[in-house]
């Protein structure tokens, strides 16, 4: 049975006759449903307009499909927060709840959609966020089933799923994965606490499929990337993913690529019962093996044990904090200038530049990730520079067409 999976729909009104003609392209390969993956509409995003000429283009494909929402479907700025109802506009106009399940020839497919974040609870209007009441859905709907092989449909992957992205932007705008600012670790442990879910497909980072890391593997779960076939594409890619899952419950990854769509191109084979190892086109980094970007290197490691932390200094003078709690980035907490050396004290991260200037951070505000940095509002004097000096860690370099890896 066949699904496409329809990236971010974000396009130019310049686009539409295009757009068009590219459902048709899905349609030539006769997929049984489809998955659009939120961020949809042109100069319509966010109303019921754009919802509907979304629903227009996508019913060209000629199958059922199911729309969730992506971040920017749902994101709001403090000065208009009341000016647009994405969960009451998303019913009206297809008359059930954005985030739902199917049984496809015996595989749970369980969507997850995203939802505005509380306003109390604000840190930057583009958060991946999901609510405790979807998330208690989304568990209860996989433990329910744990006689079938589950895959997840979600606008966002996971925390450490090492996926390809493009950095410093979604890190630094706190948006990378799902949940990334409130609750990511929930996630991560339900992927562990739940084997039969063996796919996590995702769209989000606008790239390609020609990357290693389109497709990883982590802990058991295979990680899926779905491209984008519109403007949107950050590096002029043209890419939907068709996906097959045989009656002997086998997925199939493929890619259909926009600008050569005579044959689907077959990515990775994945073994929905778990007896077989996934073959294909699979990334299997380790958890301590991260992307600094495609033009950025690493100068110096800390390890922080206290709150099982590690930090990225970088040579355009970046501070990432990874988490090995997440096995990811949990964003930069400097953007500004190279740190010296680092200082804990209690729960305060302390900087110290090579001009002697000292700034501070809270390691247990969520907010420290902001890209707001300012460091005027952080200086913190000599005398507070109490505590332990931060120990350094040996790692290992290395270029790959995703850009500068480290290893540690």
């Amino acid at each position: 049975m066949k699904l496409a999976i329809i990236g971010d729909l974000q396009y130019w009104k310049a686009e539409v006759e295009n757009l068009g003609f590219k459902m048709e392209q899905i349609k030539k390969f006769d997929p049984a449903f489809s998955f659009v993956m939120g961020d949809v509409g042109g100069s319509q995003m966010r109303s019921e307009e754009g919802l509907l000429e979304t629903k227009e283009y996508v019913s060209r494909v000629g199958c059922p499909f199911h729309l969730i929402y992506g971040n920017h479907d749902v994101e709001y700025w403090p000065d208009n927060r009341f000016e647009y109802d994405p969960e009451g506009t998303y019913r009206k106009v297809f008359g059930e709840s954005p985030y739902t399940s199917y049984i496809f020839n015996g595989v749970l497919v369980v969507c997850i959609s995203i939802e505005r974040q509380p306003y109390e609870s604000f840190i930057t209007p583009y958060t991946v966020y999901v609510s405790d009441k979807q998330y208690e859905w989304v568990k209860n709907e996989i433990e329910s089933n744990k006689d079938k092989p589950c895959i997840i449909i979600a606008h966002a992957p996971v925390a450490g799923s090492g996926l390809r992205c493009e950095r410093p932007m979604h890190n630094a705008a706190l948006d990378t994965y799902l949940d990334h600012t409130f609750k990511p670790q929930r996630w991560v442990a339900l992927l562990r606490d739940n084997p039969q879910i063996k796919a996590w497909v995702s769209a989000h980072f606008h790239m390609g499929h020609d990357y290693d890391t389109a497709i990883t593997q982590r802990n058991g779960v295979v990680h899926i990337s779905c491209g984008v076939m519109t403007c949107c594409t950050r590096d002029e890619r043209a890419h939907t993913r068709i996906l097959d899952i045989t009656e002997d419950k086998r997925l199939l990854v493929y890619t259909l690529d926009h600008n050569d769509d005579k044959e689907l191109i077959l990515d990775a084979e994945i073994d929905l019962i778990g007896e077989e190892e996934s073959v294909g086109r699979i990334s299997r980094h380790g958890r301590h093996e991260i992307l600094i970007g495609t033009d950025d290197e690493a100068q110096k490691v800390w390890y922080d044990e206290a709150h099982c932390s590690y930090f990225v200094s970088t040579k355009k003078g970046m501070l990432w904090e990874y988490s090995e709690e997440l096995s990811d980035f949990c964003g930069a907490v400097s953007y500004e200038k190279k740190v010296e050396n680092l200082y804990i004290n209690k729960n305060k991260l302390i900087m110290e530049y090579p001009n002697t200037t000292l700034a501070s951070v809270d390691l247990v505000d969520r907010g420290r990730w902001q890209y707001k940095d300012s460091l005027e509002q952080k200086i913190v004097a000599l005398d507070e520079l109490v505590g332990e000096k931060l120990p350094t860690v040996n790692y290992e370099s290395y270029s790959s067409k995703e850009g500068t890896y480290i290893k540690f």
